[in-house]
């Protein structure tokens, strides 16, 4: 693998021996409409160089518990018992498992669950602002390709795009989600009439992957977008030695270097602390010296046992004072007086 930081790109060597198909998620970053992921991250993805951990989230979590009850309101309500999920639609034959258009050389992906005659994507989110535009229920277009995109695999026209809206206890809670019609919403389209020229799109997914999948280099990445990624890829990794195997320099090294690091660590800690509680002491006595200076004293000392305080007196910073009479503000701004200090001396060096 060939990372060239001038040009921001990675060139292959060869092409791998499995490459990951273009699917409902990787459509929208490979023509540029999706606010989540680029391009480069797809084509990584693809191309088996970096894939993003995968974290669960209380939102991929719930997802999963609530679908079983979103596709049994939905037969319940408007399939009339036709909705299937994939299991159901292909009868659990295993080469549909991961990718439910095996046939299709390029494209692929896995959609929520279909009827006879349209594909229905299913989706979660408290935010419903992100949903809606001028009052109109409006899914992001990410979504919908998604939805497009296995309808037209499938040999259909229409899918639907069904939006359940969950609060943040409901997040927490799954199971106790419900699906209703004041919480699911359900929008229909038609790729006819939602993307009139469909096959333009696949096009210039056909191209890309002619280009970087086929050419074997990467889009340009984006420095702030693909930081991760790019991060990731350029930094090296000293390998660990395996159980019983002598380590190298480095690693021995590191290992002397760590107890003293935490040590020190534990003690800067502490003394961040102290230098706090210091400050707030030092300030305050600062404060009480001050007010038992007389005007005419410069300087006044109190002593401890091991330390002596003096606050000093300073004449006051001064200013440009010829620009601020041409401006007439000198009388009006005017300071008098003294600035002070506090300065602590071990009692021996006195």
């Amino acid at each position: 693998m060939q990372i060239d930081l001038q040009t921001r790109t990675i060139r292959l060597p060869e092409k791998p021996r499995r490459v990951k198909k273009i699917t409902g998620t990787r459509l929208a970053p490979i023509l540029g409409l999706s606010p989540w992921s680029t391009e480069f991250e797809v084509w990584c993805d693809m191309m088996g160089v970096y894939k993003k951990p995968f974290e669960e989230t209380i939102y991929t979590a719930a997802g999963k518990i609530i679908e079983p009850k979103v596709i049994n309101y939905l037969n319940r309500r408007y399939a009339f018992g036709k909705l299937q999920t994939p299991t159901q639609y292909f009868g659990g034959q295993p080469r549909y498992e991961w990718d439910h258009f095996p046939d299709e050389p390029v494209f692929g992906g896995m959609w929520d669950a279909r009827t006879p005659t349209a594909i229905w994507e299913l989706k979660t989110t408290k935010r419903v602002e992100d949903w809606y535009k001028h009052g109109q229920f409006s899914p992001p277009e990410y979504y919908k390709l998604q939805g497009a995109l296995y309808a037209y695999l499938s040999g259909l026209d229409e899918f639907r795009i069904v939006l359940s809206i969950l609060t943040d206890k409901e997040y927490e809670a799954p199971e106790k989600f419900e699906p209703s019609p004041d919480n699911t919403i359900v929008k229909k389209y038609s790729v006819a009439a939602e993307y009139p020229n469909f096959a333009a799109h696949l096009d210039r997914a056909l191209k890309w992957y002619e280009r970087h999948i086929n050419g074997l280099v990467s889009p340009v990445w984006d420095d702030k977008k693909d930081r991760e990624i790019v991060q990731a890829l350029t930094t090296a990794h000293v390998p660990q030695p395996a159980a019983g195997e002598e380590g190298d320099i480095v690693a021995e090294l590191i290992r002397r270097i760590e107890p003293l690091q935490a040590r020190i660590d534990a003690v800067s800690e502490q003394i961040a602390e102290d230098e706090k509680a210091l400050k707030q002491l030092k300030d305050q006595l600062k404060a009480e010296l001050e007010a038992r200076m007389k005007e005419s004293d410069k300087k006044i000392q109190a002593a401890g046992k091991l330390y002596l305080f003096e606050v000093t007196k300073t004449a006051a910073s001064g200013v440009d004072t010829d620009r601020l009479k041409a401006d007439g503000l000198y009388e009006k701004y005017r300071k008098s007086g003294f600035t002070t200090k506090i300065t602590i001396k071990r009692s021996d060096a006195v």
